[in-house]
């Protein structure tokens, strides 16, 4: 599947088309979001297991939302077991399941460089100033890994942002979605751009009322994300 190149003021519109299938049954899904927390949270709390049992199954949650904006867009009603439909579809959820092992295995990478670059220039500058100073710790070479840990961060989020639907609504391969994922985000930098901007300044609004905002933007966002992947994939 070929992706387009789309105009940068799309990564406003995104925002729009998310609200509006939002609001058409934002108790459905209001709840269908705090049950996806929920399930995040008592997992987070499972040492080591939880966190990675969380890891492989998030793409078949989010695969839940994919499925469910996908029918609310076709005129179709939604109701709150949709947040399962990954899980119930014996012809997707391995699929999913590999997606989730591959970002879990991606994680650790980004953890393994992290410790790599920051452990080893944190030991360097201990040993040059004899202990522990954050200052003495902000040298060259530290900004100079920081920056490549962001860097791998950011091709990470880019192969996984529309590995989700892709193996969901177009039933593509895990390896085969990354690889699209990450080439649709490489032809739209600016929308995606524009995108994350304005979801920044959201946060910002949204974090002023104890965050309380946040249960409203992110599965507003989640929304526009699928908006997103239906402009440049369809």
């Amino acid at each position: 599947m070929e992706a387009k190149n789309v105009r940068a003021s799309l990564g406003a519109e995104w925002f729009s088309c998310g609200w509006n299938l939002f609001k058409q049954d934002f108790g459905t899904w209001f709840i269908m979001f705090l049950l996806f927390i929920g399930i995040a949270i008592v997992l987070s709390l499972i040492p080591f297991i939880g966190t990675l049992v969380l890891s492989v199954i998030s793409p078949a949650l989010m695969a839940g939302f994919m499925f469910s904006a996908s029918q609310m867009d076709q005129g179709n009603e939604i109701e709150i077991a949709d947040l399962f439909q990954g899980f119930k579809d014996k012809s997707r959820i391995n699929n999913l399941l590999t997606l989730g092992a591959l970002y879990l295995g991606a994680q650790i990478l980004l953890m393994i460089i992290i410790f790599a670059l920051l452990g080893s220039n944190a030991m360097v500058s201990a040993g040059e100033a004899g202990e522990f100073d954050p200052q003495t710790m902000m040298t060259g070479s530290m900004m100079i890994s920081m920056l490549l840990i962001l860097l791998v961060a950011l091709i990470i989020a880019m192969a996984f942002l529309y590995a989700t639907p892709l193996v969901m609504l177009d039933n593509m391969k895990p390896v085969e979605s990354v690889k699209a994922s990450f080439s649709a985000c490489l032809q739209n930098i600016l929308p995606l751009l524009v995108f994350g901007i304005i979801y920044l300044l959201l946060a910002i609004i949204a974090a002023i009322p104890i965050f309380l905002g946040f249960l409203i933007l992110l599965p507003v966002s989640i929304l526009a994300l699928y908006c997103s992947y239906k402009s440049i994939f369809h």
